[in-house]
């Protein structure tokens, strides 16, 4: 095998890499019967090929978690799609699939605020890209879907999240009122919270990874409550990834763990300032353990 015949290989490889990614990007950047496509960088951010808005303008510099530019033009499709829908007597739903592609280097906030805006307005399957890599795309579940239902319809994770706010507001109005006086009522609902919330603690493993920036790099925090009692909630610390897919490891081979209604499920939670890069290879490690993953921010 000669010289010539190996690099005329190389250039035709390299072209048929080249070409695969190009198609890949193709296809996704394509917006298909009932889809929206939203391409975003630093600079701006568009909707099926047609620029909206300023990024740092109508997302960075806006502390509301919708972006309103993009979310009246989400409204009108979402309005035409409903009538399609209705016309043909089919479920709206079925016409609400959304794909963004991010750049790299934008913030996480930005990424956030685009997928709260396409959830609030009814998309139920998200497909993003972030960076270059078209041909292994990701899906985020929302909230009100990434959980699966439970066993005891009145323990699911909402009623849990409501529970926990109303112990925390029952515990800051007894620390602010050392002469408040409890009624009946006040006693009964707090007697079902805390018995809903054992319940709560007895099948959700409640598993979370939040990604923090150190000062040095980032730091890695896993909680999850492994003992199955109201407040049982732990942090572990790690500072670099490996250490984190261990201690994932032993949690999917613990049997007691297993049982949790909510195993194959984990909240990551990012720094709004954090580059969205970040991201990628976390949630393409836990999809190859079959975790559906939910987003969240820190303070947002």
């Amino acid at each position: 095998m000669n010289f010539k015949y190996l690099m005329n290989l190389f250039l035709f490889l390299s072209l048929f890499l080249l070409a695969s990614c190009d198609s890949a990007e193709k296809e996704f950047m394509t917006p298909k019967l009932g889809e929206v496509v939203i391409d975003v960088n630093n600079d701006e951010y568009s909707l099926n090929g047609t620029v909206i808005g300023k990024t740092a303008a109508d997302i960075s510099n806006n502390d509301d978690l919708l972006i309103v530019p993009l979310d009246n033009e989400l409204k009108e499709i979402r309005s035409v799609e409903q009538k399609e829908a209705l016309r043909k007597g089919i479920p709206a739903d079925e016409l609400s699939n959304a794909r963004v592609h991010m750049d790299e280097n934008v913030l996480y906030d930005v990424f956030y605020k685009v997928l709260s805006t396409i959830g609030f307005n009814g998309y139920v399957s998200i497909q993003y890209v972030i960076g270059s890599n078209f041909s292994e795309p990701l899906s985020v579940d929302l909230p009100e879907r990434s959980w699966p239902p439970s066993s005891d319809k009145s323990v699911n994770r909402f009623a849990c999240q409501l529970a926990k706010i109303q112990k925390q507001m029952d515990e800051l109005s007894e620390k602010k009122s050392h002469k408040m006086i409890a009624t009946d009522e006040f006693w009964d609902r707090r007697i079902k919270n805390i018995e809903l919330l054992v319940k709560c603690a007895q099948k959700f493993i409640d598993l979370s990874l939040e990604i923090r920036s150190n000062g040095n790099g980032v730091s890695y925090l896993v909680g999850l409550n492994e003992s199955g009692v109201i407040d049982g909630k732990k942090i572990y610390t790690y500072e670099n990834l490996d250490d984190v897919w261990k201690f994932i490891e032993d949690i999917r081979l613990r049997r007691e763990l297993q049982e949790k209604e909510d195993r194959d499920q984990i909240v990551v939670v990012l720094e709004k300032n954090m580059l969205v890069k970040n991201l990628v290879p976390v949630v393409k490690k836990l999809k190859t353990y079959g975790y559906k993953v939910k987003l969240a921010q820190l303070g947002g």
